[in-house]
């Protein structure tokens, strides 16, 4: 990765969110997982609508069937000030009950803004799989 306008300290705060992000999907904790986002998020999912605020973003991740494997490797992470983007990769398996495992990976895009309090939330993001359409 390339030198950026965050401080040492912004990039080892955000650099956390992705080395942790796999463990609280995993675990299914949501609290923990949505507390990362801004009041006024918004989710980009592919091939869905948008998901505006942190509540909303809870109950849409509430509905996800039982995820078996989760990766989330961060690629890049680059931003200056109070904003900040980071690029990244990852792969899943599903299982939802009574049908075939889903296995996907794909890429997203996350953007943070740092909140008064010091912390940075996500306030946007959107991923895609890396499936050719109609595979």
């Amino acid at each position: 990765m390339r030198a950026t306008g965050l401080s040492s300290g912004d990039r080892a705060a955000l650099s956390h969110i992705a080395e942790t992000d796999a463990a609280i999907v995993l675990a299914r904790d949501w609290d923990a997982l949505t507390a990362r986002f801004a009041d006024d998020a918004v989710r980009l999912p592919p091939n869905a609508l948008e998901i505006h605020g942190r509540q909303a973003i809870r109950q849409s991740v509430e509905l996800m069937p039982p995820i078996t494997a989760f990766t989330f490797r961060m690629t890049s992470l680059d931003g200056a000030g109070t904003l900040a983007y980071m690029r990244a990769e990852w792969s899943y398996t599903l299982a939802p009950p009574g049908a075939e495992a889903i296995v996907d990976s794909g890429k997203i895009l996350i953007v943070f803004e740092k909140q008064e309090d010091g912390e940075w939330r996500t306030v946007a993001d959107a991923w895609n799989s890396n499936r050719p359409l109609g595979a």
